[in-house]
């Protein structure tokens, strides 16, 4: 039996699917946030970097969402780090942040997928 495959195509030629040009369905606005006496701005959870959010996700809820934390807030998530902290206020941050992004509680990023 003899393997056949197609000549690979060059960039040049058409295709079947232009990633290019997809656009988010919705507006990426921000989230901002007050909290311990400064100004927190998480970047919309659909236009974060699904590679970084990849590896946290695999560690459990809460190492999920501190993932998603770190990628949403990018150079101030070490600063956001040195904050006392408590769950339940990650909690409501998370579910307040989901709502903003227009997911539903339970839903999770990739369920539109």
């Amino acid at each position: 039996m003899t393997n056949r495959t197609a000549p690979k195509p060059s960039d040049s030629e058409p295709f079947d699917f232009n990633l290019d040009a997809v656009e988010s369905e919705v507006e990426l606005r921000p989230f901002r946030v007050h909290f311990n006496g400064r100004r927190w701005e998480f970047a919309h959870m659909e236009g974060l970097d699904i590679w970084d959010l990849v590896e946290p996700a695999e560690g459990g809820e809460v190492r999920a969402m501190i993932g998603v934390f770190k990628a949403a807030l990018g150079d101030d998530f070490d600063d956001f780090r040195k904050v006392k902290f408590p769950q339940y206020k990650m909690k409501a941050l998370f579910t307040a942040y989901r709502k903003h992004c227009g997911l539903e509680p339970g839903e999770s990023e990739a369920s539109g997928i």
